[in-house]
Formats: C-alpha cells, sequence, structure tokens
C-alpha cells in the first residue's frame, strides 16, 4: 500500500510540473507571438508611409487639371468605401485613420 501511495504521490508532482511547462510554455509563446506581431505592425506602418509619401510626391507634380479630376474619382470611391463600413461594427480608431489618411491626399492634390 505505501509502494502504492509513493508511485502516487509522484505522478501528482510529475502531473503538476508538467502543467506548470505547459503554462510557462504557453506564456512564453504568447509574449514571442506578441513581440513577433507588434513587429510586423511597426514595419507595415513604416511601409505605408513610405507609400503614402510617394502618392503626395506624385499627386503634386500632376497638372492642376488631372489632379482635380483625381480628387472628384477618390471622394467617390471613398463614399463606397465608407457605405461598406456602415454595415459593420469598426472602431471609431478605424474611422479616424481613414478620415487622417482621406483628408491627407486631398490636400496633396489642392
Amino acid at each position: 500500500m505505501a509502494w502504492q501511495a509513493s508511485k502516487l504521490d509522484q505522478f501528482r508532482r510529475l502531473s503538476f510540473q508538467a502543467k506548470k511547462v505547459d503554462h510557462d510554455t504557453l506564456l512564453d509563446s504568447l509574449a514571442t507571438l506578441s513581440k513577433i506581431n507588434g513587429m510586423s505592425v511597426v514595419q507595415h506602418g513604416a511601409r505605408l508611409a513610405v507609400v503614402g509619401e510617394l502618392l503626395v510626391s506624385v499627386l503634386t507634380h500632376l497638372p492642376a487639371a488631372i489632379q482635380a479630376d483625381i480628387a472628384r474619382s477618390f471622394r467617390g470611391r471613398i463614399e463606397d468605401l465608407m457605405s461598406l463600413s456602415d454595415d459593420r461594427s469598426l472602431p471609431e480608431q478605424y474611422h479616424s485613420a481613414l478620415l487622417t489618411e482621406v483628408n491627407r491626399y486631398l490636400n496633396a492634390l489642392r
């Protein structure tokens, strides 16, 4: 009987250690994923900033008539885009970022 109790106690200790290792591994994996995701967001943001600056540079060198046509077309496309987001519950940060970018490009077309 003592032998069985000893084995049961040993099994319980091993089970607890396995759960602790799994918990620690899960936390480490979550931290790594969060770090990688954060870096991906930063890199994506940098790429978008460069593309945005290139686009503004190109727009400012276009003739005024073409800029006016682009602005009209752009406004129409943005209205369509905004109507699509009306069907979904998107956070305020989305709408704010969208309008900031729209105004940025419309100002470049002036």
